[in-house]
Parts: C-alpha cells; structure tokens; sequence
C-alpha cells in the first residue's frame, strides 16, 4: 500500500474519534519519593550500574581531568552551555583531545561529554536533548558517556517530566531518556555491558 493512501486512511478512521481529555495535573503518587532529590537520584543510579557525583561548577575542570585520564580523544556535544570552558580545562590536563563533532569521530572517542535537560530521581534518568549541535552519537557511541545535569533540573518522578516534556520536545529536534549504562541479556538470558552503547555512565550534578 502506498504511503498516501494509507495516512489517508488513517487520518479518516481518526476523524470520528474522540480526544480523551487529560487531567490539568498528574497526581503524585508513590514514586514522587520524599523530597531529597539528589539522594534518590544517585541511589537509583548505583541501582543499574550507572554513577552520579555532586559537584559545584568550579570543580568541573577537576572531575573532567579524573574522568578522561587515559583516554585519547573526547566528543563535546553543544548542551553543556557555559561549562564548555571548564570541560576543555579537564582534557587539556588529562591530556585527552577534543576533536571536531561528526559520526565517526564519535564512534572513534573514548569519551563523550553532554548536558541534560531533566534528572528523574525515582529511576535515576536522564532526558538528552539531540539535534545538529548535539548529536545522539555523543551519547551513544563513546564507551564513556558524562552528562552534565544541572540539580536544579532533578525532578521526583515521570508524573513531573510528563508535565514539563512537551515544552522540552519542541526545543529539540529529539529528546532521549537514558537510564544508566547499555546493558542486554537478550543472548542465553546473559547480561553483557556496552552493546548498544556506553560501557559506563556518570552523571555529574552540579549544585547552584
């Protein structure tokens, strides 16, 4: 069938139906936790082999440099905002070279630093935005993936993402929710890291 014809019958058989309506708020439940964001963040985190720090932005520079010891090449994507000059010190002193964004250049890193829109505290994820500037490769390709995660942006369960992701979704030509390192155990029910993406995952979450 060839695509029109099938959009056009799709979009006849919808005619007729109703939109559910929606409640103006998500009510809390259970998962909403008790209030200490961080905490439950981190735990969550640890729970499906991920790590998550505490820093300020002065320690940026620090965390990097420990981070990208040993590593010969990093990806940056446009998401970190005004912590780009603080990363760029990190990899000068771990002597790890930022190289100019593209496919294969990401598939080649070692390691692959973005920013993050959203923290979920009940699952320890985080929403990545993707676009031109920030391509998913950054996040999907390096064997070690950073996100840099604003506290502020932490919020106690999907309830509160749901509410504030529309405004997210039309910034961004895509928005991904990570949860920890790749990990499958789809051969032999055995679970194998790094399959479809970073071996490991640290979140540093920088205080105000």
């Amino acid at each position: 069938m060839e695509r029109d014809v099938f959009l056009a019958r799709v979009r006849e058989r919808l005619a007729s139906v109703q939109d559910v309506p929606l409640p103006s708020e998500l009510p809390s439940t259970f998962a909403s936790g008790d209030g200490r964001l961080f905490e439950r963040f981190a735990d969550e985190l640890i729970k499906v082999g991920g790590e998550a720090r505490r820093v300020n932005a002065y320690e940026i520079a620090d965390v990097v440099a420990e981070l990208a010891a040993g590593c010969r090449t990093a990806v940056v994507a446009s998401g970190v905002g005004a912590l780009l000059s603080r990363i760029e010190d990190g990899l000068r002193r771990s002597e790890c070279r930022l190289v100019a964004f593209d496919r294969d250049a990401a598939a080649a890193a070692d390691l692959g630093i973005t920013g993050a829109e959203l923290g979920v505290a009940s699952t320890g994820s985080v929403l990545v935005a993707m676009g031109p500037r920030a391509p998913r490769v950054a996040s999907l390709l390096p064997p070690l993936h950073v996100v840099l995660l604003p506290e502020e942006r932490i919020v106690p369960g999907f309830e509160e993402l749901f509410a504030r992701l529309p405004d997210h979704a039309k910034a961004t030509a895509q928005t991904v929710l990570i949860t920890g390192p790749s990990r499958t155990s789809d051969i032999e029910r055995q679970l194998v890291w790094g399959v479809h993406g970073p071996i490991r995952v640290v979140v540093l979450v920088v205080a105000p």
